[in-house]
Order: structure tokens, then C-alpha cells, then sequence
């Protein structure tokens, strides 16, 4: 399908311009230094000894009767659904006069670009605390969607509508990133408004802890992906190519998405990873003044090059990249899509056995050494043609499948083991939601 991915061959290109940029733009002064090490302490002060983890799940709303799509200010829309859940929680966010969000406990509900609701919880400590929390919001979400003829499908890409009909919630934020991205590629309007993902999150110890996790993490990626691919469906027709979400990540520009330059290599540092956020368009920054300012291609360093950045800069500067990987006070890893959420335990259970078994990540750590962007590049491109019939990194990708199960459940404690079975019985059988959705 051509509008959902291109040619991946450019990485070599945008790793090239990376590291030009990381080594000579002079924009910066006395700051530029100041600003990465302001990265580095924040990812350090992330560091600490600890099986927690954390999750987002994003879901696409449809109306019940037509299956077509919702958008948030309509009658009986999103933002409705947003007023019915608000008294069982203890705080509304706004965006201007708009409700966009609601927080209780570690528990927070907003809104994705074309309003598709997002939960993000934790951190946990077990596999049944996340599924009670998950439980808790379902008994907030699901009243108001009845009431309103609305559901949820939990799919990875909503199935009603071409992405450019699909409305934006009204945040500068969005409008920022609609007018930056969707000039870049129709990729970018896609991944924004059409898409809905499930992203684990996960502590790491030290540098050396973090590295590890996040190299191992990008390699397995294009991996999960398949394992979690539930997007039958691509711009309102059945799609033509495997794993849509990675599709859309591969047609758009490489410079802030895929796989992090040069971060396969074991010389690669929080210092490293700092120099590429700094160095990428910020697109839309804090204005000082309570609001946002619309800065474009110009780079963090470029905005910040007269004073340190302050904390929320910070964050914020982290928040505007979208690796398969992303590095902030944890590891967050964000290649599945959205899947009905019996499955989504079972991949969370998946993620925490994996990167928190020390044999786990030494042995794939072993396996997956020499490998780099292109490779990654190559399993993303024959796993999107080939599916279970693919070959990736010179073995098939059954291989990678059954070793991810299979070093899982050898960790997983007797509690936690069983949530892992609706993803085991399925990838052996070598299929995934997509192939045959159950919801």
C-alpha cells in the first residue's frame, strides 16, 4: 500500500545528518552543554533498583450504530464521555475552557490527537495490580460509552475513517504537530489521528542497565510488533501490507522515529541520547507566559541557546520524539498496538519477564550482537510483506517468536505465568489479532 510506508533505505542518510549535527552545529553557545547535562541528571536521577512497571493503552471510540467515527466536541461525543467518567475521579485537566483529562492515584485519562482515550497507569510491582487498575477504569469508561451508544473497539488503527476526516481535539499541541508532520508526509497525519497503541514502560538501574534495556528493546521491536499486530483495517479499507503501525512510522521522516542513530552500539550513553532530543526540530515549545509557541525546525539547542532549560522543558523536549524506544526517567516501549485487554496483559506480562530476567536480556543481548539500523530496517520490511513467513536477522521469525514466549514463561512466577496464554496459544499458531480480530 503506498500511503502506508516508504522506502526505509534513508536511515543511513538521517544517521549521517545525526551525527554532522551532533558534532558541529554551533548554535547553542555556552548553553548547549548546560542543556544536555540537564538531560543527563534527569535520566540518572531515573535510575533505581526495581521490578515496576507501567502502561498506556490508547482506544479508538466508535458510535454503535453506524461504526463510524467519534470526535470530541460533537453531541454525545468524547468530551461527553469525559464529563460522565469525571465524578470517579479526583481531578479534571483543561486545556483552555476544554476537558481533555482526569488523574486519581497514578491513574491518568486523556486524549489522543483525534480523541482516542488513553489510560496510563502504574507503576506496579505484579501483573494483577495493572489488570485490577485497568478493571477500575473500565468501570468508569464502559457506563458512559453505553450510555451514549458509544464503544470501544481495541483495534491498532481506526477502522471507520481516512485519518484526514478523522476531527482534531481542540490543543495547540496537536494543531502544532498536524501542521508540522502532516508537511512532512500523510504518515504523519496517520500515525496522529488514525492510530491507538499499547506502550509498557520499565526501570532500569543504571547507564549500563538502561543501555542494555533500550539496545535489546529497539532490536526486538519490529519483533512485538508482529506478535501484536491487530490493524486489519488501514484508512477505512482492509489493509494490504502486515503491521500498519509500523508502516506508518516507516513512511514518515526518519530523523525522530524508528530506531535511535547509533544506539545499537555499545558506546551509545544518556549523553548520546540527550545530543539527539536537542538536536531535533522542537516543533512547539513552552512560550513562559502559561501557553505554547510554534518554533518549527527550530532545534532545542537553537530555542534554549541563552539560558538552562527548566524541568518541564525538559520533559517536554522528551516527549517530542517518537522512537520504537523511548528514554525518559524509564524505558518506554511502544511498538504494540492496541489489542483487546486479555492480550495487552499478556504482552505486559511478556515485557516485564523479558527485560527483567538478567539471563533474559544477556542471552538476547548475545544473539542480537553486530546487528544495526539497517538490519532493523530490513526485519521491520519483510515482516510488514511476510508476516510469520518472514526472516529476520538471518533466522525466521518464528524463531523470535517462540524464544520471546518461551524466555517469559520460564521467568514468570506462578501467579503471573497464566496471563501469558492468550499470547502463547496465538503466536503458535502463527497468527495475530489482525489475521483473525476477536474484537
Amino acid at each position: 500500500m503506498s500511503d502506508e510506508t516508504k522506502d526505509l533505505d534513508n536511515g543511513s542518510r538521517l544517521k549521517m545528518e545525526f551525527e554532522a549535527e551532533s558534532g558541529d552545529r554551533a548554535a547553542g553557545g555556552n548553553y548547549r552543554e548546560a542543556n544536555r547535562r540537564r538531560l543527563v541528571d534527569f535520566f540518572q536521577a531515573g535510575a533505581k533498583q526495581s521490578r515496576m512497571f507501567g502502561y498506556e493503552l490508547e482506544h479508538v471510540i466508535l458510535h454503535k450504530d453506524t461504526e463510524g467515527p467519534v470526535s470530541y466536541a460533537e453531541e454525545n461525543g468524547v468530551r461527553a464521555v469525559l464529563r460522565r467518567m469525571s465524578p470517579r475521579y479526583e481531578r479534571e485537566v483543561y486545556d483552555g475552557d476544554d476537558l481533555v483529562g482526569l488523574a486519581r492515584g497514578s491513574e491518568y485519562v486523556s486524549l489522543e490527537p483525534a480523541a482516542q482515550i488513553e489510560v496510563s497507569a502504574g507503576p506496579f510491582e505484579s501483573v494483577g495490580d495493572a489488570e485490577a487498575s485497568y478493571l477500575a477504569f473500565r468501570e468508569a469508561l464502559d457506563p458512559a460509552l453505553e450510555e451514549l451508544g458509544l464503544f470501544a473497539p481495541m483495534v491498532g488503527y481506526n477502522p471507520s475513517a481516512k485519518a484526514s476526516d478523522l476531527e482534531l481535539i481542540p490543543k495547540f499541541r496537536y494543531d502544532s504537530m498536524n501542521r508540522f508532520l502532516g508537511n512532512e508526509a500523510y504518515a504523519g497525519i496517520t500515525m496522529m489521528r488514525g492510530s491507538a497503541s499499547l506502550q509498557v514502560s520499565i526501570d532500569f538501574a543504571d547507564e549500563a542497565d538502561a543501555m542494555l534495556k533500550f539496545r535489546v528493546a529497539q532490536l526486538i521491536s519490529p519483533i512485538l510488533a508482529l506478535m501484536c499486530d491487530n490493524s486489519p483495517v488501514y484508512e477505512a479499507r482492509p489493509r494490504t501490507r502486515k503491521m500498519v503501525r509500523t508502516g506508518i512510522w516507516s513512511g514518515m521522516r526518519q530523523d525522530r522515529v524508528g530506531t535511535v542513530p547509533g544506539s545499537l552500539s555499545p558506546g551509545f550513553s544518556f549523553e548520546r541520547y540527550a545530543d539527539y532530543v536537542l538536536s531535533r526540530g522542537a516543533i512547539l515549545v513552552p512560550d513562559g507566559r502559561g501557553s505554547w509557541e510554534y518554533v518549527g525546525d527550530k532545534t532545542f539547542y537553537e530555542v534554549y541557546a541563552d539560558r538552562v532549560m527548566t524541568d518541564a522543558e525538559v520533559e517536554h523536549a522528551l516527549s517530542m520524539v517518537w522512537p520504537d524506544v523511548r528514554l525518559k526517567s524509564f524505558i518506554e516501549i511502544r511498538p504494540a498496538d492496541a489489542m483487546p485487554f486479555d492480550f495487552s496483559l499478556a504482552y505486559i506480562t511478556l515485557v516485564k519477564n523479558l527485560f527483567y530476567g538478567e539471563r533474559n536480556l544477556v542471552a538476547l543481548d548475545e544473539l542480537l550482537a553486530g546487528l544495526d539500523e539497517r538490519d532493523v530496517r530490513d526485519a521491520k520490511r519483510s515482516l510488514m510483506e511476510r508476516g510469520y513467513a518472514a526472516r529476520v536477522y538471518g533466522r525466521s521469525v518464528e524463531f523470535w517468536v517462540d524464544l520471546l514466549v518461551n524466555l517469559a514463561i520460564a521467568t514468570a512466577d506462578i501467579d503471573e505465568a497464566p496471563y501469558l496464554e492468550p499470547l502463547r496459544a496465538m503466536t503458535g499458531n502463527r497468527l495475530t489479532l489482525a489475521d483473525a480480530p476477536v474484537c
